[in-house]
């Protein structure tokens, strides 16, 4: 009994009014719309590699140039080129796999960030931030986020590797593997928030404790 007045009191002091509710509801919302667009993309992405041939992927370059018309009535000049479009005509089945992959993981892994996105903004909503369960859905979308960067960038890696071998038939001497590291910065926020909400729940804890 005296735990049900304890939850009681924690509910009606972690209220959200009207309009923080409306906002929060606002957000679970958008979290849909962009799991939706994520999904969107991903099946445009498989109609585009379903052939098994004539797949276009974009390859990052390093020091390579070209001329381009980008000059007076279109003459050329020229310009560094960082990153290239290219047409694999007939990619290896390893590449083949990882161009398939890449956007269902992808797609897959927005999909369940979001939904964890959803459900901590719904409790939120209801004024029920500092509970374990909010924390652990901080901690668990911090995990989600890592588990897809680290898998996201393997695939990627393999895809363009893969490409650019393909295209060049193997002699093309650039390996290239580049990391994201913008990921890493949302991993900490997550994380620190879940941190964060555990400190809350443990200091509210010990305060309906004294009353």
């Amino acid at each position: 009994m005296e735990n049900t007045i304890m939850e009681k009191n924690m509910d009606e002091r972690t209220q959200l009014d009207r309009s923080d509710r409306i906002g929060m509801y606002l957000s679970v919302v958008m979290v849909m719309v962009g799991a939706g667009i994520a999904i969107a993309a991903a099946v445009d992405r498989v109609r585009e590699v379903a052939s098994g041939h004539d797949i276009p992927v974009t390859v990052p370059l390093s020091g390579e140039t070209a001329a381009l018309p980008l000059g007076p009535d279109g003459a050329p000049i020229d310009g560094s080129i960082d990153v290239a479009t290219v047409v694999v005509a007939d990619p290896a089945p390893a590449t083949l796999f990882a161009l398939w992959a890449e956007p269902l993981w992808l797609a897959a892994v927005i999909s369940v960030g979001l939904v964890i996105a959803a459900m901590f903004f719904l409790r939120l909503a209801r004024g029920r931030a500092f509970t374990s369960g909010a924390s652990r859905l901080a901690i668990a979308g911090a995990t989600v986020v890592t588990v897809g960067w680290v898998g996201s960038q393997i695939l990627s890696n393999m895809s363009t590797n893969g490409a650019m071998s393909a295209i060049s038939d193997y002699t093309y001497e650039s390996v290239t593997f580049e990391v994201d590291l913008a990921p890493a910065l949302a991993i900490l926020v997550i994380a620190g928030i879940g941190a964060a909400l555990q400190v809350g729940e443990r200091l509210q804890r010990e305060t309906e404790g004294l009353v």
